[in-house]
């Protein structure tokens, strides 16, 4: 459906994201200890940050993580501490990691249980999405999400946070999904919301032996996956945006404010391929930008160099560099907060969610 960019809300979200490169595989080991009386914590959870990677410590604390492809980030996650990070270049030696137990979580803010459901139905709207993904995801530990609502400058301010890793059921894609939530705020200001994210993302398969069960998730995994920001960094990244359905257009004359004149751009104009399967997009801060993704009425996308786009139907979507120099990774994921989506790529929140590491192919 054709939309107008000038009106959507601004959604960014963002995860503290390093995803997996494809140099050599290795494996990282260590234990997690308690850090005030050193004693190791068993079942404790390690994991490659946005991915199907993971294990569990034994009863001595001690971890092996294997298969790790470098640069990744290594999270140590455990109930009633606070979760830490670990960015790893290379592979490290054997690890000490002291995790902190977490005993400055504020008090509830919310007692009213008619308003703390009301509250409780728009964080999950606003984090799990109120599209086909988010309305089938479900969090099995609603009552460890803390809420906040607050005035400040005129704007209102809405603020969640969780006591323990939150486990979100995803049952169209096949994955449980476990993440640490650092911070998580949407900021209204009028017709505008700002929603910023910082988490940490460890994905479940589901254990299913059925063929044909299995054949249902990758068809939904493909669906979410198509016209997601993973798919058109993705896409940008190996210079196939035109094959894969997509349109990078700039505001080239503005008409009324209401009307905008735009032309389509080349991406490689703008981008550099650089190390660790990176690439970075430069001279765009604060231009105009608008994402037209074309595709088949199944959904799959369209290559824009063998059809014509007049025939089929189009999405509509904004994206914004918020630096002179914006980077992302080979996998689609960026690790900062510089490359924000508007319109419908960004209505796909955490409930539309899939692995770093996931491999359409």
């Amino acid at each position: 459906m054709k939309r107008t960019l000038a009106v959507l809300a601004v959604i960014a979200f963002v995860s503290l994201c390093i995803p997996v490169a494809v140099q050599g595989q290795n494996s990282i080991t260590g234990t997690v200890l308690d850090s005030l009386t050193q004693e190791p914590l068993q079942f404790a959870t390690v994991y490659i940050n946005g991915t199907t990677k993971g294990t569990v410590t034994d009863a001595d604390g001690h971890f092996e993580l294997k298969d790790v492809s470098f640069p990744a980030t290594v999270v140590f996650s455990f109930v009633g501490y606070k979760p830490q990070a670990h960015d790893f270049v290379r592979k490290p030696g054997q690890l000490s990691v002291k995790l902190n137990p977490n005993i400055e979580l504020p008090e509830v803010v919310i007692t009213d249980k008619k308003v703390k459901r009301k509250d409780l139905s728009y964080f999950k709207s606003m984090f799990l999405g109120d599209d086909r993904w988010g309305r089938h995801a479900t969090i099995r530990n609603e009552n460890a999400i803390m809420i906040e609502n607050t005035i400040y400058n005129g704007a209102s301010v809405f603020k969640a946070w969780a006591s323990e890793p939150l486990i979100i059921d995803l049952p169209l894609l096949g994955y449980v999904l476990y993440v640490d939530l650092v911070h998580f705020s949407v900021e209204r200001i009028g017709n505008n919301t700002l929603c910023d994210m910082l988490g940490y993302f460890y994905y479940k398969p589901y254990s299913i032996g059925k063929d044909s069960k299995l054949l249902s998730f990758e068809k939904n995994r493909r669906q979410a996956y198509y016209n997601s920001s993973q798919h058109f960094l993705r896409s940008a990244y190996e210079n196939r945006l035109e094959e894969n359905g997509y349109i990078l257009a700039m505001a080239d004359k503005v008409i009324r404010l209401d009307m905008i004149k735009y032309k389509p751009i080349d991406i490689e104009r703008y981008s550099d391929n650089i190390g660790d399967n990176m690439m970075q997009i430069f001279g765009l801060k604060d231009k105009r930008l608008k994402i037209l993704y074309y595709h088949k009425y199944d959904g799959t996308p369209l290559n824009l160099k063998e059809n014509k786009t007049t025939l089929y139907p189009f999405s509509e979507s904004g994206i914004a560099f918020m630096k002179d120099t914006c980077v992302f990774y080979k996998d689609g994921i960026v690790i900062d907060n510089n490359i924000r989506f508007m319109g419908d790529i960004s209505r796909k929140r955490v409930g539309a969610c899939l692995p770093d590491d996931y491999d359409i192919d």
